[in-house]
């Protein structure tokens, strides 16, 4: 979606302003590194928390969102749709296994194909095989595709959408024609972003200036990042400078290829923006240089030295899980002006509750219960504590004030496996000086996309009114 700010936020933003002040995407944040920079005192890591209103009733401290819990909800079981058993995950699973002795709640893994994956629940639906959780988040399983199956939590009577924990960015832009479609909370561990990670050994040894040497300088810029690819390719013949995803490049800036509207809930062609040229120019040119050659194995067997990706770099059983962890750092993303950060692109992360679930009311608390922090065992869920409270400093920026890209879903929608397929594999290649061009030839397959996606939407307004 195209996170521009969201302003006029509802009064309950007001009450979290303490623990997202600071954090909008244009604005120069504390340094972090996974060094003494954003840990907490006691070596643990300290996530996120709501701030209350203190005449609220959420500030009485016997107040439970599972006091009133029914018996329909207590020892109710909720399949959750998901690609992977998050019970086996070292990171995901630390909430599955204390919900039912807190709550009364069961969980069971409802297990679908990532690629395909609202395609598969429709048709396992029509049949009558109807889970009750849902994850939106990439490619198939993304906005507004995730729409064609979701409810509108507002109508659920377990969700409390004024309860503090929820992030009310997320709830402003999940709602559409007064019906809200998906939850985060705040500090939600599985939240999304993305930022650069880079091989600290590789820096140190060779005694180049690191991302965070520039952060914390305030000249943290994608002409710096490059210099960095630059001087770690020249280490020799074996060496990789960098891996930078165009989407996410864009989407420092604020912008993409396809964009949506919250004032509208439409989808528009994002080919004419200034800033999404400028921004593929950049990379035709790094390309031509000759350092956005890193591969994922690169990165992994040290060979690399800087890789843009998201928080699953920071989990202890994501991408660099091979990885000695002292040797990882991690910054937020460059910005093309010295002295600001990019804006945090992102994708869509966040859970609904499937249109028709037999335990609806249930899959509320679970989802009230999954997705709050106190719920997670945060110190053995990421790399280091530091990755920890990095991961914190990030989720500090509110959904509002990310940028979000939804490439990928609207050209699932024409048939195609993802964006690559459609459009940046088209692009990669391209000279800077036939970029515009090449942007434009797009026009007929984002203009059909947009059509496509804006259905979807306006059905489900048509549906839901009834």
């Amino acid at each position: 979606m195209t996170f521009k700010k969201i302003l006029c936020l509802v009064f309950a933003l007001a009450l979290m302003v303490s623990v997202m002040s600071a954090c909008g995407g244009s604005e120069s944040k504390k340094p972090v590194t996974n060094s003494a920079n954003g840990s907490s005192e006691d070596g643990t890591v300290s996530f996120l928390t709501p701030s209350v209103d203190p005449d609220s009733i959420y500030a009485d401290p016997n107040w439970s969102p599972y006091t009133s819990m029914p018996a329909s909800s207590k020892g109710a079981t909720v399949r959750v749709a998901h690609w992977t058993d998050l019970t086996q995950s070292a990171f995901f699973n630390s909430p599955l296994k204390t919900i039912y002795n807190d709550i009364g709640i069961n969980v069971e893994m409802y297990l679908v194909k990532n690629d395909g994956y609202v395609n598969e629940i429709m048709t396992k639906m029509a049949a009558g095989d109807i889970p009750d959780v849902f994850k939106t988040n990439e490619y198939n399983a993304a906005f507004p595709i995730t729409l064609q199956i979701a409810a509108p939590i507002n109508k659920v009577s377990s969700i409390d959408l004024n309860d503090p924990i929820w992030d009310q960015t997320m709830i402003k832009s999940s709602t559409i024609d007064g019906n809200t479609y998906y939850l985060t909370t705040v500090g939600y561990p599985g939240g999304n972003g993305n930022f650069v990670f880079f091989n600290k050994r590789l820096f140190e040894e060779n005694s180049i200036k690191s991302p965070t040497d520039y952060y914390a300088e305030g000249t943290w810029s994608w002409d710096n990042f490059l210099k960095c690819a630059k001087e770690i390719k020249m280490l020799g013949s074996d060496y990789r400078g960098a891996y930078v995803n165009m989407e996410v490049l864009a989407g420092s800036v604020g912008t993409s290829i396809t964009k949506y509207d919250f004032n509208t809930h439409q989808f528009t062609s994002g080919l004419d923006d200034s800033e999404l040229l400028k921004a593929y120019q950049w990379f035709a040119d790094a390309r031509a240089q000759g350092v956005l050659d890193a591969t994922l194995t690169h990165f992994i067997s040290g060979k690399a030295g800087l890789y843009v990706y998201g928080p699953h770099g920071l989990q202890k059983d994501g991408k660099w899980k091979e990885m000695d962890p002292n040797d990882i750092g991690f910054t937020y993303l460059p910005s093309f002006e010295e002295g600001k950060t990019g804006i945090m692109s992102s994708v869509y992360g966040a859970l609904g509750i499937i249109d028709g679930a037999p335990n609806a009311d249930a899959a509320g608390y679970f989802i009230r219960y999954y997705m709050d922090p106190k719920n997670w065992n945060l110190n053995d869920a990421f790399i280091t504590v530091e990755a920890g409270n990095f991961f914190y400093e990030i989720a500090k920026t509110p959904v509002g004030d990310k940028y979000f890209n939804f490439d990928d879903a609207l050209t699932f929608l024409m048939g195609l496996t993802d964006a690559d397929v459609a459009f940046y594999n088209k692009l990669r290649k391209i000279p800077s000086e036939g970029m515009n061009t090449a942007l434009q030839s797009l026009a007929n397959i984002v203009d059909e996309a947009c059509i496509k996606a804006n259905d979807i939407i306006n059905n489900k307004i048509v549906e839901d009114r009834q």
